[in-house]
């Protein structure tokens, strides 16, 4: 039934626990698992060097590598190997639901909250946003 399963994470508490929930699946169902990181292009109005555009981008690609080092730590307990994936959006809840679509993922687990509460509470939660404008199964967790 769950024969590919995504995992977005961005870090957070929350998406780690999603992870793992991911990684349990994985193990029993022998699914195949990608972790996702969305490395969220931010809206760039006018920038006068292309300096600080490319300073920017280098230091959100090094969290993403720290991001995709935690999750190799959790999958070793679980003996499961996953793709890591990183995919550049502009709005990550439209990202992430943009690849399900495209490589017929089969459910969505998804941390309830991630970073940011401040843009959460103006916004609208990832998770949420995911869940109401996909046509997958989404697991969303605690």
């Amino acid at each position: 039934m769950y024969s590919k399963i995504l995992s977005p994470i961005d870090g957070s508490d929350n998406s780690i626990r999603a992870l793992r929930h991911g990684l349990f699946l994985s193990s029993k169902l022998g699914s195949k698992l990608t972790v996702l990181n969305v490395l969220e292009i931010p809206p760039v109005v006018y920038v006068q060097s292309q300096k600080v555009v490319d300073s920017v981008n280098n230091s959100l690609e090094n969290e993403s590598k720290k991001v995709f080092e935690r999750a190799d730590t959790e999958s070793q307990e679980y003996s499961v190997n996953f793709e890591p994936v990183l995919v550049k959006g502009h709005h990550v809840a439209s990202t992430i639901n943009e690849y399900a679509d495209q490589h017929d993922i089969d459910v969505i687990i998804i941390g309830s909250r991630g970073h940011g509460k401040i843009k959460t509470t103006i916004m609208g939660s990832v998770a949420h946003n995911v869940f109401h404008h996909t046509k997958k199964p989404v697991l969303i967790i605690k």
